[in-house]
């Protein structure tokens, strides 16, 4: 298990442990029941479940060390493999108890938690199918929120069974008896299922034709295997077929994106390179200057985009700062970034003002520019003696402002257009000054468009909010709390774009 995070590693070894407890338990009831004493069915039955569950530990390992997985899609797909496991355990503890009036209790327990199962699956599977297709809107929305409900519903009349017996019994001598109504106990997985399959119909088009099929077979064999032994007592091969659709599912589904995912990965290794190597990284900055404090950081997204900041001096008492986002991903977008910012820079030291410096660097990038990329810039120049600077912002994100002993509050202008759209931009400066104690905070979109599983964006209210959470605190904590801020709401989805943040603290000349 080399190459797994601590926390991988360590839930590695606890599902280990537990699983391998299951199995110590199957075996030892089998050596307290005696192999003569069950009838043969039971011990094919047993036996059945014994290679499922072997199969879902090695399943299990899988996952956690494939590093292609992870957030909600990973989630789901570990607590679908759980929750399989766990039904083959109770499967073969049924076989094993039945027939045992000293163990009715347990038998009733241990059918219970079989019950339990099948509903479970339908909805994890559930879970696992939306975070695959990346959807959570209209007619996929409404299903999921009607499989929620159903499955509290679901569990809910499981555990009424214990006092009605409408699913099963289990009679004085410890006897497993199904009722009339079995079929009933059914209905919602096949109706989440199906739902699933809806899903995947209604988004095929992101989908080729093998993982469709797959999706559907996954669906459809536990189902139909349920349907099939409804009137069987005395077969249960659905749970092992369930873990086997699970398999056959993650070698599908997953061993495929993953390969996809391993070429590109390449290239965007490089990409992040370029990005990363570009970025200044010296902090603190000049602590020669006591005028000024600032920190930066770009936590880069999966998928490589072309943030970027920047800050230098350009004279004595000249502060440049940058904070820009170039459109697109890969590489492309990361040569566009590392361009674009040689330029503005050069600009800048050539004495240009901010409007005059995106003027001449427009211009520039604008000239065969066939991937129409484009970069969304905020530049300043702050005279760190006075405080007063000037800056121009081109499509980019509204900057935070906070006066000494105030709180953070977003400074809303209207905005010039983006750099390289067209060409012979005017570009407007907009004069600014700072007191000794405010604060300076600019990020790019990554921050407020961090989307939750929900689909919700993280918006510039919960910015403000993580802002003014310790809105005293030094620039690096301050950009330390607006990520803990960010991930907590993101939790399990995946991060698709940079976030890039910079704050500056403004002492004065003492």
């Amino acid at each position: 298990m080399e190459g797994l995070t601590k926390h991988r590693r360590a839930e590695a070894f606890i599902i280990s442990a537990i699983y391998l407890i299951f199995v110590v338990v199957v075996g030892v009831l089998v050596y307290l029941r005696g192999i003569d004493n069950l009838v043969d069915i039971y011990l094919i039955n047993i036996g059945i479940d014994v290679v499922g569950m072997m199969i879902g530990y090695v399943l299990y390992i899988c996952c956690m060390i494939d590093v292609q997985k992870s957030g909600a899609n990973l989630k789901h797909l570990l607590s679908l493999i759980n929750v399989a496991y766990l039904g083959l355990f109770a499967d073969a503890c049924a076989w094993l108890l039945d027939g045992v009036p000293n163990l009715r209790i347990l038998n009733i327990i241990d059918n219970t938690i079989y019950y339990f199962c099948a509903p479970m699956e339908a909805y994890f599977f559930w879970l696992y199918t939306m975070t695959y297709l990346k959807v959570n809107k209209g007619i996929v929305k409404k299903l999921g929120t009607i499989s929620k409900v159903g499955l509290y519903i679901a569990l809910g009349l499981r555990v009424l069974n214990l006092f009605n017996g409408i699913y099963f019994t289990v009679d004085e001598m410890g006897f497993y008896h199904r009722s009339p109504l079995y079929i009933v106990s059914l209905v919602y997985a096949l109706f989440t299922l199906f739902s699933a399959l809806t899903a995947v119909v209604v988004e095929r088009k992101q989908l080729q034709r093998f993982q469709i099929y797959t999706f559907f077979v996954f669906a459809i064999a536990p189902a139909s295997m349920g349907i099939i032994t409804t009137g069987i007592y005395g077969l249960s091969p659905t749970p092992v077929t369930v873990m086997l659709t699970i398999l056959m599912m993650y070698c599908v589904l997953n061993v495929t994106q993953g390969r996809e995912r391993a070429v590109a990965d390449r290239d965007l290794t490089l990409a992040s390179a370029i990005q990363e190597n570009m970025l200044p990284k010296i902090f603190p900055y000049r602590p020669d200057r006591e005028e000024f404090d600032l920190f930066a950081t770009m936590n880069t997204a999966k998928e490589v985009g072309g943030d970027f900041y920047d800050y230098f001096m350009v004279d004595e008492d000249h502060l440049a700062l940058v904070m820009a986002d170039v459109s697109g991903k890969g590489i492309p977008a990361a040569l566009f970034m590392m361009v674009s910012k040689t330029l503005i820079k050069n600009r800048v030291q050539a004495g240009d003002s901010p409007s005059e410096a995106l003027i001449n660097v427009n211009r520039q990038l604008c000239e065969g520019n066939s991937a129409e990329l484009f970069v969304t810039v905020w530049l300043a120049i702050l005279d760190i003696t006075t405080g007063k600077g000037v800056a121009v912002n081109a499509g980019h994100e509204h900057p935070a402002f906070k006066k000494a002993g105030g709180e953070y509050e977003l400074v809303v202008y209207r905005h010039s257009p983006a750099v390289a759209t067209l060409d012979g931009i005017k570009y407007k400066d907009h004069e600014f000054e700072l007191n000794p104690g405010d604060m300076l905070f600019v990020y790019t979109d990554g921050v407020t468009e961090a989307t939750n599983i929900n689909n919700e964006l993280f918006g510039e209210k919960r910015l403000l909010e993580a802002l003014n959470s310790d809105k005293d605190a030094d620039p690096q904590q301050i950009l330390s709390n607006v990520q803990k801020h960010v991930d907590g709401f993101v939790k399990d989805a995946d991060q698709f774009d940079d976030i890039t943040m910079l704050c500056l603290k403004y002492n004065g000349k003492k």
